[in-house]
């Protein structure tokens, strides 16, 4: 039995390990090597999103690390984590522990990509440039549910005091060291239609295009993509050196009728039917979390987590108890270890050769600084995102842009609903799979 490469993915608020299957099936199918081990920790679910950064963090580091401990088919030597949505912040808190205060438990484990989707690395924060009243208004009632009624996890996107600044810490020391261990950090975002997750925060970036035109921008997409056999077609990326904030979208008459029409359904359902429903869970899911919680949160309080956590990563009996049944998991959805027998994966891998210059220069084209970032105005950070910006910004990423042609791009961007174009969208199952591609690029050349 040779080495394996562990590639863990991690959901995001709400969420559970089923919104990874897609993921993992595709790329399952794209990989076609038996060295690659896919796992999605699945112990933080619904109401558990609530519960803040850390405690969801330190719930999923040690489930890794139990699964690492317990995988029989050969030592796990390299490491390569996809956090969705909030999932990427929680990602960034258990690998800033797994390669720094937890170091020792993890030795000759090498970390590989480190991939976000639609991860709101910079927090959560509306703007509204153009003052439109109903957006405001909207804005208004969403920040309101985020901030208070989704737990500490909202309190912490939203970083609304010093006692919720997790984001912040997550770009300094430990955190920061982790993510620039990896040889590889890529970081999708979407540029309409996610209401979770906005372009810039998505992006890592002080300045949004989009909000800053109201989303009436014209699109310039890429020309030439690289990768073959898109199912429905390539993605469509936007060429962010291609816009320009006086080349507006033509709109019609008759769509901007309709558009205003599909804005007030929207606007009515949101305000008389999810907005009361979402404030009835969400109070519930917080009350819940609070209460099932308050004993961790003391505990992180007074200092004394690490020293807890590290008793239950080696092994006291009732972790052990868990580690089992955690194991016996490992044959059901939340892991699946990819054979060599697909041939498509490797058809695509020699692919991969002829590729490699149209790959070689998208990646290094989305590697460079936004060229015409400075026709845009910058939006107005408070210091916090200012800070978690700045130090994000220390460290090489691949930032892609991605245009996806749904209601609700934000969950599209990773097929959170199926392989199905009728509920992801056919843009939605080619990010994807060209998400797929672009890791198998990069494994090939992360030597």
């Amino acid at each position: 039995m040779g080495s394996k490469h562990l590639f863990v993915l991690i959901h995001g608020l709400w969420g559970n390990h089923n919104h990874m299957k897609s993921l993992m099936e595709v790329y399952g199918k794209q990989f076609g090597s038996p060295e690659m081990v896919f796992f999605s920790p699945s112990e933080n679910a619904l109401f558990k999103t609530f519960d803040g950064i850390e405690i969801i963090g330190y719930r999923t580091l040690l489930e890794i690390y139990q699964f690492i401990k317990c995988f029989k088919d050969g030592p796990i030597t390299k490491i390569s984590v996809l956090g969705y949505s909030m999932g990427g912040l929680v990602a960034r808190f258990v690998l800033g522990k797994m390669f720094g205060e937890y170091h020792d438990l993890f030795e000759g484990i090498e970390p590989q990509i480190f991939i976000t989707m639609a991860t709101p690395h910079l927090g959560v924060q509306f703007y509204n440039p153009k003052r439109y009243f109903f957006r405001g208004l909207m804005q208004f009632g969403m920040r309101l549910i985020g901030s208070n009624i989704i737990g500490k996890s909202g309190r912490e996107l939203f970083v609304v005091n010093k006692h919720n600044d997790i984001l912040v810490r997550l770009g300094e020391g430990e955190y920061l060291d982790a993510l620039s261990k990896f040889k590889w950090r890529v970081a999708f975002a979407n540029v309409n239609n996610d209401r979770s997750v906005a372009f810039y925060t998505g992006f890592i970036s002080d300045c949004d295009p989009f909000i800053n035109t109201g989303n009436q921008l014209k699109y310039a997409f890429e020309e030439e993509i690289p990768g073959k056999n898109y199912t429905y077609g390539p993605p469509r990326i936007i060429d962010l050196d291609r816009l320009d904030p006086n080349c507006p979208r033509p709109v019609t008459r008759t769509r901007r009728l309709r558009k205003f029409g599909d804005f007030l359904l929207f606007f009515t359902l949101f305000g008389f039917v999810f907005l009361p429903l979402a404030i009835c869970i969400n109070i519930t899911g917080t009350i819940y979390s609070h209460l099932v919680n308050y004993r961790y949160r003391k505990i992180l309080n007074d200092a004394a987590a690490p020293s807890m956590v590290r008793q239950r990563l080696q092994f006291n009996n009732s972790v052990r108890e868990f580690t089992e049944d955690v194991y016996r998991t490992i044959l059901g959805d939340p892991t699946e270890s990819v054979g060599g027998s697909n041939s498509d994966g490797a058809l695509e891998r020699s692919d991969l050769l002829e590729d490699s210059i149209s790959w070689k220069e998208f990646i290094q084209k989305h590697t460079d600084i936004w060229k015409k970032k400075e026709m845009f105005a910058p939006l107005p950070f408070d210091e916090n995102r200012k800070a978690m910006y700045e130090n994000l910004n220390s460290l090489e990423w691949i930032r892609i842009p991605v245009y996806i042609k749904m209601l609700n791009s934000h969950g599209a961007m990773v097929a959170r609903r199926g392989l199905n174009t009728k509920k992801s969208g056919s843009s939605g199952i080619a990010c994807v799979e060209f998400s797929a591609r672009l890791l198998q690029y990069l494994l090939a050349h992360s030597d």
